[in-house]
């Protein structure tokens, strides 16, 4: 059994899986497998993958969804530890030493991931791609930061696999905001922690954008809004003083989401769609002129500005 399996979910990612596999291969921790779960690649992806041999192992899959085939990866393999990647993003060579390192020291663990380079797909730095690493001080801290904003890129992640077990693996529903939904419930029962410093390249391509803004916002909104009422009934986090000091922000931007999504549709011409998302963000923070103003536009049938 390896102790670390690197999942890679792929479709039609022939362009640039080669790459990724081959930067888990490069891994100064040796003990380690790669399994790619193809959801129905039309292109040369299979051929690519099936050409590497062992230790990379190909399962083929058909649900349309990447975090279902995730966890079909998952489920195929039992190391100990499960790291993420991405068919499009690469792993530094020494990503996995560096964080074992962490994870053996501290077996509470049960997720740590790493700061990002952001890199256009011929491999140049896109230094404006970059956000500042957010790395919390303990379980609480991490807790608070990810019930605001998901505070890193799946491809930076290695999972413990028995705390995997106990909160469970990716949700499906989700389609594209299902990490920063597990993230947020591996938080609420284990430590997690950050490497500071840059492990890995993410790739900023034309199908980093495929999805809507409007889809996007509305799955972080419902993951949100569903961990902020987990946490309301937690028999430990429900009473957690500390916490609580972290719920006003959370809130504030879970409120501005919501605006967002009624500008968006105000700019559409959807108006019902429009004042349905404004008034839930004024119900959110009811002392926001914007979110006023932007309900107001919407209500009188304005034309809304673009970056109003």
């Amino acid at each position: 059994m390896p102790r670390v399996t690197a999942v890679i979910p792929a479709h039609n990612g022939a362009a640039f899986i080669g790459t990724a596999i081959r930067s888990v291969l490069a891994q100064t921790c040796t003990d380690l497998e790669v399994l790619v779960a193809d959801d129905g690649s039309s292109d040369e992806t299979v051929a690519i993958v099936e050409s590497f041999g062992a230790p990379v192992r190909l399962i083929r899959v058909r649900h349309g969804n990447t975090q279902a085939t995730r966890n079909a990866a998952i489920a195929a393999s039992d190391s100990e530890f499960v790291g993420l990647l991405d068919q499009d993003d690469t792993w530094w060579p020494q990503k996995l030493e560096r964080q074992l390192a962490l994870m053996d020291a501290d077996r509470a663990l049960g997720l740590c991931y790493t700061d990002t380079r952001g890199v256009d797909p011929a491999g140049q730095e896109l230094s404006e791609r970059h956000n500042p690493l957010q790395v919390p001080q303990d379980q609480t801290d991490a807790l608070g930061r990810l019930l605001r904003v998901n505070i890193m890129a799946a491809s930076t992640v290695l999972l413990r696999r028995s705390v995997l077990t106990r909160v469970g693996t990716f949700d499906p529903a989700y389609h594209l905001a299902g990490d920063w939904d597990l993230w947020l419930r591996l938080a609420e029962e284990a430590p997690i922690a950050a490497v500071p410093q840059v492990l890995i390249d993410y790739c900023w391509h034309g199908g980093n954008l495929s999805h809507g803004r409007i889809a996007i916002l509305a799955e972080g909104i419902a993951v949100q809004e569903t961990a902020l009422e987990r946490i309301a009934r937690h028999p430990r986090w429900s009473t957690d003083a500390r916490l609580q000091t972290y719920l006003p922000a959370a809130r504030r931007k879970l409120a501005a989401r919501c605006s967002e999504v009624g500008l968006l549709y105000a700019r559409a011409g959807r108006r019902a769609e429009a004042l349905t998302w404004h008034g839930r963000a004024l119900r959110l923070a009811p002392w926001t002129p914007r979110a006023w103003s932007r309900w107001a536009r919407a209500f009188l049938g304005r034309r809304t500005e673009a970056g109003s």
